[in-house]
């Protein structure tokens, strides 16, 4: 049996409890019997003051792989990060047992008819196309998925989001290649809720954010002054009160993702008009679902 943790979004440099948090993260990681641990992208800047930060991670007893969101990367460049990760590239995949895991970089944006690194100051809404697995990820994903395996598919963006601007643009042309091959799961972060769709009998499920919600539409200062002054995005999050993650166990070709569920600090969705906690696609109750996927019996009620 492999089993690993997932947790996505703690947005260490936008809250005031994310030590907390990564703490209680560590602790869950140190009793639990894993193969390895993933993040799904927003973990926190990669810069010096939070060398901590990866040290902790990429010290662990079991491997540590991280992928990239686009808070990791809307200001800094490619190669920060992978200087801050100690990693040779942001796409890679890594094999245990029978089962082929795949970690995509969907931080891409076309730009002026150029593929390029997700950047806050050069996206342009109207004109650019993003996010978006560039094309010559697009190659290399369809090399690494020829083998006769089991496959995981990580990634930040969702590969089913229909909802604009969230899911990566050409999701369609990459579940074309996953449709054909021996697809397990597939798990993104990004959106901050809890989402579970099949299409072509794969599973897509979106992870929660270990955090918040983030909405920016009526600002709440439900802190101090000088917590909202030292964390400025905060008047525009919901906080959940525990840190949300997933552990996943496969056995064969059979997958079981255990749930887990918190509770708002002191906002509610509703006070921000949020009224039927769906938001950008996907359910924003502060909760990991749990899931049982069969592939096989799927593929037989198919």
């Amino acid at each position: 049996m492999i089993r690993f943790l997932v947790f996505s979004d703690l947005h260490y440099d936008h809250i005031f409890d994310a030590d907390k948090r990564i703490q209680k993260l560590l602790d869950v990681i140190q009793r639990e019997k894993l193969n390895f641990v993933i993040s799904l992208g927003d973990l926190c800047c990669p810069i010096k003051e939070n060398m901590h930060i990866a040290e902790s991670f990429c010290n662990l007893s079991v491997p540590f792989y991280p992928c990239v969101g686009n808070h990791d990367c809307e200001h800094y460049r490619m190669e920060e990060l992978k200087d801050f990760w100690k990693r040779n590239d942001l796409f890679y995949s890594f094999v245990i047992e029978k089962t082929k895991f795949i970690v995509l970089n969907s931080c891409y944006m076309n730009h002026e008819n150029v593929e390029i690194i997700y950047q806050k100051g050069l996206y342009n809404k109207t004109i650019d196309t993003y996010p978006i697995i560039p094309q010559t990820e697009f190659e290399w994903l369809k090399r690494e998925i020829r083998d006769d395996m089991n496959y995981v598919i990580f990634s930040h963006h969702s590969l089913v989001n229909e909802y604009p601007k969230r899911g990566v643009s050409n999701r369609g042309a990459i579940r074309e290649i996953l449709k054909t091959k021996k697809v397990l799961l597939c798990m993104n972060g990004h959106d901050h809720g809890d989402d579970i769709k099949t299409v072509d009998s794969i599973t897509y499920f979106t992870v929660n954010s270990m955090s918040y919600i983030w909405h920016g539409m009526k600002p709440m200062f439900s802190y101090t002054e000088e917590i909202h002054n030292k964390y400025p995005y905060l008047k525009d999050v919901i906080l959940y009160e525990r840190p949300l993650y997933c552990i996943v166990e496969i056995d064969g070709q059979e997958v079981k993702i255990s749930s887990m569920d918190s509770t708002f600090q002191n906002i509610l969705p509703e006070d921000v008009g949020i009224m039927e906690r769906r938001w950008n696609g996907v359910s924003i109750e502060p909760v990991i679902s749990s899931w049982n996927i069969d592939r096989i019996s799927k593929k037989r009620q198919a």
